[in-house]
């Protein structure tokens, strides 16, 4: 024999529909509608049994009609008709209300069961033409009301006993709807702040395993970059300004040496953060393979060997990957200070007695290009004392300054200028120093890569 459990069929009402709602607003509706609707139908059912009991036969013209009327939102959820649910649910309490009203006049105190069917779409509906439309409603039909009641006699006639007892319970139905309301409010609200603190563990847990994982990714991409003190080796006097974005950047530098020579290079890959940095790990094995299995020394060969190796190593994709890199490169003798230099997009920039001059890079960068055609070798006879800067365009392209406007190449070239007298390191110093007060507390925009070489 069956058991008949009364928690788990109210549960089971309660829960009618659930399964076929997808968004919150209808799992929040479905779940408000089903509870607020067994509660209007016991209280259908307490009205029906005391009624008889005030000799107020006749509202058992509204109480009974209304128990099966309130009983039907669960089965119409449980069918899916969530839309037609909702009206339904906000306009039946209120033709409820107002007939019973009409019924009764105005001694009973009935009219002000309308305050708790106007919060009803407020509850049920996130749009705000419905809410405000539906809410109108009651105003019009609460006006109305009143405006009935005060010209017109009520249909049934009442002992003042009766009318005390009936206006008692009139008004301890407001107080029980509206403590069922922020009784359901009150649970949603602690089941929603419960699901909200496991969503956060988890995603804090999430958070600190990704960012464990880009730190790892950092000591990786640091690891295929040389440390600055190779570079001031083979050039005594020089300095890297390197800040990326984000944990790992988009930008690298690039040191080696191949016997008399030294390759040393500025590269601004596609993008920023993890994207930039896995862009940056191809470019920078590419480059590598390039200059010590190749042994290719001359700049602008190094950039078409390496555009060839970018562009196969992304043809094994099934996706039309064009990413690839800006690059300023240079190969330094280190015995005679001749330069040959290179680049895809980024250009060199040279001071020679107190002069600042522009070589332009090829306009194209390594990787994918419908229009390629091999990169410019550039052969200069520098004096000594000389000072090659290479660089991405994250220090240019920051935004920042009292209009919150960019750096720009201008004013940059005109800061290194400015100080090439100064020490290497102090010139490190004063880019960095320059590029914290323009940026303020705006968000740095690129990774920013700036490589000084004094001859």
């Amino acid at each position: 024999m069956t058991k008949f459990y009364p928690k788990k069929v109210i549960k089971s009402i309660v829960n009618a529909g659930l399964i076929k709602a997808k968004s919150p607003i209808n799992r929040k509706g479905i779940v408000f509608i089903n509870r607020m609707s067994i509660v209007n139908t016991f209280l259908m059912l307490a009205f029906s049994v005391t009624v008889p009991f005030l000799n107020l036969s006749q509202v058992l013209i509204f109480t009974i009609p209304f128990t099966f009327l309130f009983a039907l939102p669960p089965w119409l959820n449980y069918k899916g008709y969530f839309s037609f649910c909702r009206y339904y649910f906000s306009i039946l309490p209120l033709c409820f209300v107002a007939g019973v009203c009409i019924h009764n006049g105005g001694a009973l105190g009935d009219k002000y069961l309308i305050l708790t069917t106007a919060a009803i779409p407020l509850i049920l509906f996130k749009d705000k033409q419905k809410i405000y439309l539906l809410f109108t409603l009651n105003i019009f039909v609460f006006l109305f009301v009143i405006w009935y009641q005060n010209f017109f006699p009520p249909m049934i006639k009442l002992s003042p006993e009766v009318i005390n007892v009936y206006f008692i319970l009139a008004q301890l139905t407001v107080f029980m709807i509206i403590f069922f309301v922020i009784l359901y409010f009150r649970s949603y609200t602690d089941a929603y702040e419960n699901e909200l603190e496991e969503k956060n563990r988890i995603i804090s847990l999430k958070n600190h395993e990704i960012i464990d994982s880009i730190i790892y990714a950092k000591r990786l991409q640091e690891a295929i970059m040389p440390p600055i003190s190779e570079i001031s080796n083979q050039i005594p006097e020089s300095f890297i300004l390197y800040r990326p974005k984000d944990i790992v950047a988009g930008d690298f530098y690039f040191a080696e040496q191949k016997g008399d020579y030294f390759v040393v290079a500025a590269a601004d890959c596609t993008g920023h953060g993890v994207p930039g940095a896995m862009v940056s790990m191809v470019c920078s094995n590419a480059l590598n393979r390039a200059v010590n299995e190749l042994n290719i020394i001359q700049p602008g060969e190094i950039l078409d060997k390496v555009t060839e190796l970018v562009v196969s190593t992304f043809k094994k994709s099934n996706h039309d990957v064009k990413d690839g890199m800006d690059i300023s490169l240079c190969v330094i003798n280190i015995k005679t200070k001749e330069v040959a230099w290179s680049g895809a997009n980024n250009p060199l920039w040279f001071v020679s007695n107190n002069e600042l001059t522009e070589i332009k890079a090829t306009k194209q960068p390594v990787g994918k290009n419908e229009s390629y055609k091999n990169f410019a070798t550039h052969l200069l006879n520098l004096t000594a004392g000389s000072i090659i800067y290479l660089f991405t365009d994250g220090f240019a392209d920051q935004f920042g300054g009292p209009q919150g406007k960019k750096f720009k190449y201008k004013q940059l070239s005109d800061l290194l200028l400015s100080n090439n007298n100064k020490p290497m390191n102090e010139q490190c110093e004063l880019l960095d120093k320059a590029f914290t007060n323009w940026k303020g507390n705006l968000e740095q925009v690129d990774d920013v890569c700036v490589i000084g070489l004094k001859l």
